[in-house]
């Protein structure tokens, strides 16, 4: 759902228009192991204030979410960061420039002197952050790149996903450096190749997903885009594309497997309709799962996924209610047997509103973000509160 004044992740099927206020009907789902609830988080400002993302600190009970706020005086947007200990607050968060806008759209952490986020900076470019324990500021960027994706390994290995002119890329830093790693190569014709999502795993594997637009074929096709480091070298795998126009926005590893999450829009008499897809990476073939509706007659997509477990794994987005006439987050959860369900927030929202963030622990602690958009306002910051999941 693109915000009603400001910008955000920019994707090509990310649009949405706000509709009037109207009571949000519960989800229509099997029941799901957690429990959704939402905790005030503040805003700054009074046109727009928005989440991105959200990272949890291993082994602890912090939480940061990161986005970006409008500034009345400057006519600008500019970077928000918030850190949950006991209870959401803002903490100040560097722009690179005084005017033009700034924004951040990912964050990860490993420790709690440890916490990147990447987004944008209408002048600089590229915006890169890091939190040292006492306060964020800029790090130098990776040149050529404009990162989408974000995995922090270590306090001294960082990974970012992205594009570079039309060409899918990928960059990795390590002791003060940064690194191209990787180009998608160039396929014959006009194509469009972004990286949305990255993901490290322990044994150095990665994994990075995204698009893939080809501009000269009819309808101009979307193709979904994985991309797998084995330790050696990089290849490009085989995935499916059940719709017209296959978009991956994340990805995330757990016990062998891999999933990505995105939408699958089937393009028909001008018409664009929207579904979420997931897949699975088990035993080195991918596959598309079958994710419920949010409700009967509903459209939806998928923006971020997160494991608990190998038998655990969620995904957020949003969906249009026939019924209530909102956009209502969406929370999807793969358990071990296959089994895929939606969750509902209690209480439930009333206004329209997305997830465009989630992060998951061990112990089944979840943190979702996103924002609302109240009729006649601007959007507001959005957190979800999950366990037992």
């Amino acid at each position: 759902m693109s915000p009603r004044f400001g910008p955000a992740r920019i994707r090509p099927h990310l649009i949405v228009v706000l509709v009037a206020l109207m009571l949000l009907l519960p989800v229509t789902a099997a029941s799901a192991a957690a429990s959704w609830t939402r905790v005030a988080s503040p805003n700054r400002g009074t046109v727009a204030s928005a989440l991105q993302d959200v990272a949890m600190v291993p082994g602890t009970s912090t939480a940061w979410a990161v986005g970006y706020y409008y500034d009345s005086t400057l006519a600008a947007y500019r970077t928000m960061t918030q850190r949950f200990n006991g209870s959401w607050s803002i903490v100040a968060s560097p722009n690179p420039t005084t005017t033009g806008y700034s924004q951040l759209n990912r964050v990860d952490a490993t420790a709690p002197d440890n916490v990147w986020a990447i987004g944008y900076d209408s002048q600089t470019g590229t915006l890169v952050e890091r939190w040292n324990g006492s306060t964020w500021g800029v790090v130098a960027a990776p040149t050529g790149i404009a990162p989408r994706g974000l995995d922090v390994v270590s306090t001294n290995e960082v990974w970012v996903a992205g594009y570079s002119g039309s060409a899918a890329t990928i960059s990795q830093w390590t002791n003060g450096k940064w690194t191209a790693k990787y180009t998608q190569p160039p396929v014959a014709g006009r194509h469009l190749t972004v990286f949305e999502g990255i993901a490290v795993g322990p044994s150095g594997q990665v994994w990075a997903v995204g698009w893939d637009r080809d501009y000269n074929a009819p309808g101009r096709p979307v193709s979904s885009l994985v991309v797998h480091f084995d330790g050696t070298s990089w290849k490009r795998e085989v995935t499916p594309n059940p719709a017209n126009r296959n978009t991956l926005n994340d990805v995330a590893l757990t016990n062998g497997d891999v999933f990505a999450v995105g939408v699958a829009q089937t393009t028909s008499g001008g018409g664009i309709t929207p579904r979420s897809l997931l897949l699975r990476r088990h035993n080195g073939t991918w596959s598309s799962l079958d994710v419920p509706p949010g409700e009967a007659g509903s459209t939806d997509q998928l923006l971020s996924v997160a494991a608990v477990s190998s038998t655990s794994i969620w995904a957020v987005g949003y969906y249009n209610s026939p019924t209530s006439g909102l956009y209502e987050p969406l929370l999807v959860h793969w358990v071990g047997n296959g089994t895929i369900a939606t969750s509902q927030i209690s209480p439930p929202l009333t206004v329209s509103g997305l997830a465009s963030g989630v992060t998951a622990a061990a112990t089944g602690d979840l943190w979702a973000a996103g924002y609302t958009a109240p009729p006649g306002a601007g959007n507001a910051t959005l957190s979800l509160r999950g366990t037992g999941g």
